[in-house]
């Protein structure tokens, strides 16, 4: 009894362990790819459910699936329901685990070849590089998963004549009830759904449970899991709180669903799929965890706008928050950390074009101006202080490149603000008609910038200020000549002359700094086709 207690316990631990490291080299052997491939993919909800399906059932790991596309949503590349996709997919994929347990860890019993697939993984991690390391890292995990697995069959195996399907509530409607919370419970102290499945499985292999008793688990096994995301995500950003939330109805409508068709599942087990009882229970468990999660989906599908705007009710957005996005959970991963910070910094970016296109129409007063320029440069300085936090590999040169594009845009933009505490030198512009019209050609950019801006989805066209800027340094000296010629000429007086000269200098650099932090907000998303090397070289 104490032997079996040991070794159970030993077993759950090893397949724990096993997972952590299998999830640890899928995510540094297919990390970057996988993100791709959520931004990407990711166009509606049915991609979404389809993406979160696929990546989770790679990775193994939905809170990695869940991670990244609550830091996308965050950013404005997903919409809510798209990012509801993949939580929705991501749940349907997790139960991929129990069906790698099953097949290889019952049907193919891989626990006898566990040793030596845990040997070349560990081996090919001593001598191989990067992508190898990982795939051997992600093959010893996978080994130490069934050596766990065999563990947790001879654990309970010595509790075949102690504890039965009698020891546990019985096949009732309360039964059941109660079977949930236990599940629940079981989720609550190992944090992970998955070692509670493996744990279920097993169980019904050798006998300790029945069928029906280990399928009311489950249903608790996917509740419990809900708690963990929902903490997570507490004082987190609105996306995360919504995201969260909606995690957590979606499985308990699952729940629901699963714990009233489970007698109907049960009973036509029994009587169409295994009437002679010499069928795989396992089989039949992990199927039903499948099914009740695609019911799940099928049954929230036609009714998500008024889920999501019930979501969106009972958390609403944040107000003047522009840092929000910068949420503490996300520094553990790079790639979302940097998209949160460039996403930060795009809002920014659209307020101080408001706010220049405010300057130059004389919609607001000074005052104001320098208040909303003090709360830009508090966030900025918040935006820098998370961006130094960001730790990204050397190895990693596409991460450390969009790294190096946020820095960028992030300096332009700190210089941005510079400029606009600057403004009064453009008083001048007014009474000559030639700067006047480069004024409002700026206006006019701005505009458009503003409007490309709303659309996170969609690359900027950073063209239309390249060439301003260009044109402006390209006419620097033949426009400072024709000012000065015409000040002559008009006998304006020294120092309105210098203001004029002042000012074109201001519309030089504040049309390049515009130019400038567009180009590495560009640069810098993460889902561009682009290699590094299309790019200009960096300033």
């Amino acid at each position: 009894m104490d032997s079996g207690i040991i070794s159970t316990l030993g077993g759950l631990g090893l397949f724990l362990l096993g997972m952590v490291i299998m999830t640890r080299g899928l995510k540094e052997l297919a990390g970057d790819s996988i993100r791709r491939m959520i931004a990407r993919f990711t166009k509606s909800l049915l991609s979404g459910i389809s993406t979160g399906a696929i990546v989770t059932a790679i990775l193994q790991s939905s809170s990695a699936t869940t991670v990244t596309a609550v830091g996308f949503a965050g950013a404005g590349l997903l919409t809510l329901s798209e990012s509801l996709g993949i939580v929705f997919g991501a749940n349907l994929g997790t139960t991929i685990t129990g069906w790698i347990v099953v097949l290889f860890g019952f049907q193919f019993k891989l626990g006898q070849i566990a040793f030596p697939l845990i040997l070349i993984g560990i081996l090919l991690n001593l001598f191989g590089r990067k992508r190898v390391a990982a795939a051997g890292f992600a093959l010893a995990g996978f080994g130490l998963i069934f050596v766990g697995i065999d563990s947790l069959q001879g654990g309970m195996s010595g509790f075949a004549d102690v504890v039965t399907p009698q020891s546990f509530p019985p096949d009732t409607w309360l039964g059941r009830l109660l079977l949930v919370f236990i599940g629940v419970g079981i989720t609550l102290v190992t944090q992970s759904s998955s070692a509670g499945v493996a744990m279920a499985l097993t169980a019904v292999h050798t006998g300790t449970i029945s069928l029906a008793q280990a399928s009311a688990m489950v249903i608790g096994f996917d509740v419990g899991t809900t708690f963990t995301a929902l903490m997570a995500t507490l004082g987190g950003s609105v996306a995360a709180r919504r995201t969260g939330m909606a995690h957590v109805f979606y499985n308990i409508v699952t729940a629901v669903v699963a714990y009233f068709i489970l007698p109907v599942y049960i009973w036509s087990w029994n009587h169409y799929w295994n009437p002679a009882g010499d069928q795989s229970p396992e089989v039949a468990l992990v199927a039903f965890h499948s099914l009740f999660n695609f019911l799940g989906i099928v049954i929230l599908v036609p009714f998500l706008n008024q889920f999501s705007r019930l979501i969106t009710r009972m958390i609403p957005d944040a107000v003047n928050d522009q840092a929000e996005r910068l949420e503490e959970s996300f520094i553990q991963n790079p790639n979302v950390a940097i998209e949160a910070s460039r996403s930060t910094l795009v809002d920014v970016f659209q307020n101080i074009l408001q706010l220049i296109h405010a300057m130059f129409t004389s919609e607001k007063h000074r005052e104001q101006i320098e208040e909303d320029l003090e709360s830009y440069q508090d966030t900025l300085k918040t935006t820098a202080q998370y961006l130094s936090r960001i730790n990204v590999s050397e190895s990693d040169t596409e991460t450390l490149r969009c790294y190096q594009e946020v820095v960028l845009a992030l300096d332009h933009i700190q210089r941005l603000t510079r400029r606009c505490k600057e403004a009064e030198r453009l008083a001048v512009t007014h009474k000559v008609v030639q700067l006047n019209d480069l004024v409002k050609q700026l206006i006019c950019l701005i505009q458009q910038t503003e409007a490309s801006l709303h659309d996170h989805s969609k690359e900027f066209d950073e063209r239309p200020l390249e060439v301003f800027w260009l044109q402006l340094e390209k006419d620097q000296k033949s426009t400072r000549r024709q000012l000065t010629e015409s000040a002559t000429k008009a006998g304006t007086d020294f120092d309105t002359l210098l203001r004029q000269l002042d000012a074109y200098r201001w519309l030089i650099r504040t049309s390049f700094h515009l130019w400038r932090v567009l180009h590495h907000v560009q640069a810098a998303r993460m889902i561009l086709k682009k290699e590094a090397s299309e790019y200009p070289p960096s300033d």
